[in-house]
């Protein structure tokens, strides 16, 4: 069993896929978070977290360069995740780094957003 295995989800609207890389770990993202990701988002991001933590990883990468939408439920879930790294001791925390679409130009206001949350946690948009 891979340190990530059980994190992927497949729904006809929407993956969502875990990969350890050499940098640390990448959460890949593509189609539409809709009503059909809140559920499998607030499950996954918190074993992410426990994951990254345990492996002492010092960044997680989140591609959303194939998503299409989010909702804002979705967002909420990736709020309540960042706030898990904000509440974890400052020498435990890991960087969260954002790939975007550039031709998507909700996906930089979106992130812009969710980077006001943890600025010091956040890296700048890619």
């Amino acid at each position: 069993m891979t340190d990530f295995e059980g994190l992927d989800f497949h729904h006809a609207d929407l993956a969502i896929t875990v990969a350890r890389t050499a940098e640390g770990v990448t959460l890949y993202l593509s189609g539409t978070a809709d009503v059909h990701a809140i559920a499998p988002l607030g499950a996954i991001l918190p074993k992410l977290h426990a994951e990254v933590l345990r492996l002492a990883l010092p960044e997680v990468v989140i591609d959303i360069q194939g998503l299409e939408f989010m909702n804002s439920s979705c967002l909420k879930a990736f709020v309540s995740w960042i706030a898990l790294d904000q509440d974890t001791a400052p020498g435990q925390q890991y960087k969260i780094r954002f790939v975007r679409n550039q031709a998507l130009a909700w996906q930089r206001r979106t992130i812009s957003a969710l980077a006001c949350f943890a600025v010091d946690l956040i890296q700048p948009v890619t």
